[in-house]
């Protein structure tokens, strides 16, 4: 199953025994509390942050997919995602070989010189597709996940599983813990805080230059 979290990232807040436990070892009661958990982050921040991509599911790599910025595909454990690339812009000069973006961060390579020349024309542009994950100047191995977005993810889903259990008895670390995130999704959805992953574009957008730190890879051995 496509997913935007691993499960070998919570080892870093649950042990495995309790994991095991408030899933009943069934790994769908997982998924299903994860998903509500994404749905809930993307509900709050849809207005303000690209949250297709930065929420986005990690799938096998495919040769006919169309790529965009800072997607990620995985293969056991390793997550490798696309590089990030300047918007298109129509008063820019581009040569043979230049690579940008849409408004929704679909990546394109420049095959003929342009001033102007839309994306969709397949005279001047073609679409990120059949490049291998190996092609360095569009993908980079490693995780792209803004961190807090996976550490608020995997707190409301942990406060879903105990609610979907017994809602009337759910530890008071998992209560916080939920209510700080809702709290933290507020604080973006409102901009009185500021997420650093891609912004919702605007007409003077000219490009994609948020960066942030990777998140460490982790041994999953999870209902193994």
């Amino acid at each position: 199953m496509a997913r935007f979290l691993k499960t070998s990232d919570y080892s870093s807040i649950i042990q495995t025994v309790d994991l095991n436990q408030i899933t009943e070892n069934v790994v769908q009661n997982l998924y299903d509390s994860e998903i509500k958990a994404i749905s809930r982050m993307r509900t709050k921040l849809v207005q303000r942050y690209m949250v297709d991509i930065e929420l986005g599911t990690m799938d096998a790599y495919s040769s006919v997919r169309h790529y965009r910025t800072r997607d990620r595909v995985i293969a056991g454990e390793t997550i490798t995602h696309v590089n990030d690339f300047n918007r298109w812009v129509k008063t820019t000069n581009y040569v043979i070989g230049n690579i940008v973006t849409d408004d929704n961060g679909y990546v394109y390579t420049a095959i003929a010189n342009s001033t102007n020349q839309p994306l969709t024309l397949t005279t001047y542009w073609t679409k990120m597709t059949n490049i291998a994950t190996s092609n360095a100047t569009y993908w980079t191995v490693g995780d792209n996940r803004y961190p807090m977005f996976v550490e608020l993810a995997m707190d409301m889903t942990l406060y879903n599983l105990h609610a979907r259990i017994n809602p009337r008895n759910i530890p008071e670390l998992r209560i916080e813990r939920n209510r700080e995130a809702l709290d933290q999704l507020d604080r973006w959805a409102s901009g009185t805080d500021t997420a650093e992953v891609l912004n919702i574009n605007t007409a003077d957008s000219t490009g994609y230059s948020i960066r942030y730190g990777n998140s460490l890879d982790k041994q999953d051995n999870f209902f193994k």
